[in-house]
């Protein structure tokens, strides 16, 4: 099922309502420590957020996890290497043979960091649950759903790939990712790039100048570092054709993609429902590379259906 959804644009970060309904706060131990946060009830049907290269958890929108809470268990997990995760090498300038090197050179892959989302469902005692991943986090999320097998109860991505063994990146795009890799002079110099490029990702949505140094700030404070991310690009681009693992997932499916899309090939999207065995896909015109609110609004309908729940 295809469906194109034309819709006007809205913001990127959602409303400044907020409602405490984070549960539990923690550290799950492993190879690389995984900070996590639980919202909702313990006993409603869990879901896990996985965010994309470079993200922290505060980049989710508070009012969609806190609508999502009256309906679910949602476990948000924080990708290794990036905000109060753990780290798996130096914190800066992670620029050297690991990206696009050989994979022998590279920290660890979408592999190990799906390992890491399949460990926190074990420790939080989640026998079973749906998984959602935006851009990088798409990608963990597809390895997740085709491991998890009868466990899983739906799978949903958002601007993300299909398992391509070359990322369908586009150039212009890996040099921005690529100049994030290399590292920055002082933290000024860090947040005007990472502002500017988040400007430049969402567009056609719109992010204003002030809103995108507010959200590059906030990054740098709570945990982002440039080693972190280009150990995360190189997990990207190193970690081989993943197609038949999109083969594999048979729960309920949504992939969801942006016609804009500056970061994701959208034509990706395309093929991922075309792998994704009874997959739906919705084509967002209008719209970038971003967490946009009636995206999110629609997956929380979707959601809800999969799993048979009530609005």
């Amino acid at each position: 099922m295809t469906e194109t959804v034309c819709l006007p644009c809205g913001p990127i970060l959602g409303s400044d309502i907020r409602i405490d309904t984070v549960l539990l706060q923690r550290i799950i131990d492993g190879p690389c420590p995984i900070y996590v946060e639980v919202r909702g009830r313990e006993t409603a049907p869990a879901l896990v957020l996985l965010l994309g290269l470079g993200m922290q958890l505060d980049e989710w929108p508070r009012p969609f996890l806190d609508k999502l809470a009256r309906h679910f268990r949602v476990v948000c997990i924080e990708n290794r290497d990036m905000g109060r995760s753990g780290r798996c090498g130096p914190d800066k300038n992670a620029q050297d043979a690991a990206l696009g090197g050989h994979a022998s050179q590279v920290a660890y892959s979408l592999f190990d960091m799906r390992d890491d989302v399949m460990r926190v469902t074990r420790e939080l005692n989640l026998p079973r649950f749906a998984v959602v991943g935006f851009s990088m986090g798409g990608m963990i999320a597809q390895l997740v759903a085709a491991k998890a097998g009868d466990r899983l109860t739906a799978f949903a991505q958002i601007c993300s790939s299909a398992g391509e063994a070359e990322a369908p990146i586009p150039a212009v795009t890996m040099k921005r990712f690529e100049r994030v890799a290399k590292g920055f002079e002082t933290d000024a110099e860090m947040v005007a790039h990472l502002a500017d490029d988040l400007i430049w990702c969402a567009a056609p949505s719109p992010v204003s100048p002030s809103e995108a140094v507010d959200l590059a700030t906030a990054m740098q404070k709570s945990g982002f570092t440039t080693g972190g991310y280009g150990r995360q690009l190189s997990a990207i681009t190193s970690s081989g054709d993943r197609t038949e693992y999109l083969q594999r997932i048979t729960a309920p499916s949504l992939v969801i993609g942006a016609e804009q899309d500056r970061c994701i090939l959208p034509e990706s999207s395309h093929r991922a429902h075309a792998l994704i065995e009874r997959a739906e896909l919705k084509m967002f015109s209008h719209t970038g590379h971003s967490l946009e609110a009636y995206i999110l609004d629609d997956l929380e309908m979707w959601l809800l259906g999969a799993l048979g729940l009530s609005p």
